[in-house]
């Protein structure tokens, strides 16, 4: 196999894991934390969604530390009240669809920067 063939099944699988990533963190837990904060009677959590960015911010709010994406730094997302409802299969998905999302991120950048393709 030439190094062509190897990276574009590596780039396919990347990609396909980032596409099912993003539909399961979003429908599994974005969606449950965001009901249960809107129980607590606060309004919904980052109301602007531009093509998808409200689930990198909850993604980004959940695998990460507090004190790497709090709510000093972020006006989306109160960090403090996404956390209170993640739990260990939340904070499991959020990381998947974040290894995969910037490893199709960079095997864009490598097959632009090498010309694969």
């Amino acid at each position: 196999m030439d190094g062509e063939l190897i990276f574009a099944f590596v780039f396919a699988g990347c990609l396909l894991t980032a596409m099912v990533s993003w539909l399961v963190f979003g429908r599994l837990s974005m969606a449950k934390i965001e009901k249960a904060i809107m129980a607590e009677g606060k309004p919904r959590p980052c109301p602007w969604d531009g093509v998808g960015g409200r689930l990198v911010w909850y993604a980004y709010a959940v695998a990460l530390p507090e004190s790497f994406f709090n709510e000093i730094d972020n006006r989306q997302l109160n960090t403090s009240d996404v956390k209170r409802y993640t739990t260990r299969a939340d904070q499991l998905r959020a990381w998947v669809f974040m290894i995969a999302g910037h490893g199709f991120v960079l095997l864009v950048f490598a097959a632009v920067v090498f010309d694969f393709g």
